[in-house]
């Protein structure tokens, strides 16, 4: 994996491609695949800070390990953020 920025402006922007890019996302693929080691703030100020209608559901995902855990999924959805709408 490239070197890539790891200011909270260059994390956001790459979440956002994702998910526009793909339509959804979880956790896992946002650490793995983005660099983002922590990406639920990075989803809080998408939604709280620049209106972003993003939408999380709870669902499995597997670590490199193998371990199975409990992990968000985001999805993208079209108008602005107004609260929990999961």
């Amino acid at each position: 994996m490239p070197n890539l920025p790891t200011d909270s402006s260059s994390q956001r922007q790459r979440i956002l491609s994702y998910l526009k890019e793909n339509g959804s996302g979880t956790t896992y693929e946002f650490r793995d695949k983005l660099d983002i080691p922590s990406p639920a703030p990075r989803i809080f100020e998408l939604r709280h800070n620049f209106g972003k209608n993003i939408v999380s559901h709870e669902t499995s995902g597997e670590t490199e390990a193998g371990g199975k855990h409990r992990v968000a999924r985001y999805v993208l959805k079209p108008g602005n953020y107004r609260g929990d709408q999961s």
